[in-house]
């Protein structure tokens, strides 16, 4: 079953930037990632330290392989670093597509 992920970043101050590379730097490989539909980050105009990335998968089992090379290859280190507060992650089950 195809599930959206919403992560939703709160950078620190003055970090926006640097996470905005570190996005362009690294989605490619997420989007080459096996049962990777697609991933794309914005953020709020108003308050650019809001971000939100949003990753449509084949399966939950698929994100939690992807999940889990990310962590094991210290990525998600790397954003923590640059992060306020832990990201908010949330999967939702697409129930229909348009």
């Amino acid at each position: 079953m195809e599930i959206m992920v919403k992560f939703e970043l709160l950078a620190q101050e003055r970090q926006s930037e640097k996470i905005k590379h570190f996005f362009e730097k690294i989605l490619q490989d997420t989007r080459n990632f096996n049962g990777c539909n697609t991933a794309q980050v914005s953020r709020l105009r108003e308050e650019p330290n809001k971000i939100v990335l949003i990753e449509y998968w084949k399966s939950n089992e698929h994100f939690q392989k992807y999940l889990n090379w990310r962590k094991e290859i210290g990525d998600f280190d790397t954003l923590g670093s640059m992060l306020k507060e832990d990201p908010n992650i949330q999967i939702y089950e697409v129930v229909t597509t348009a």
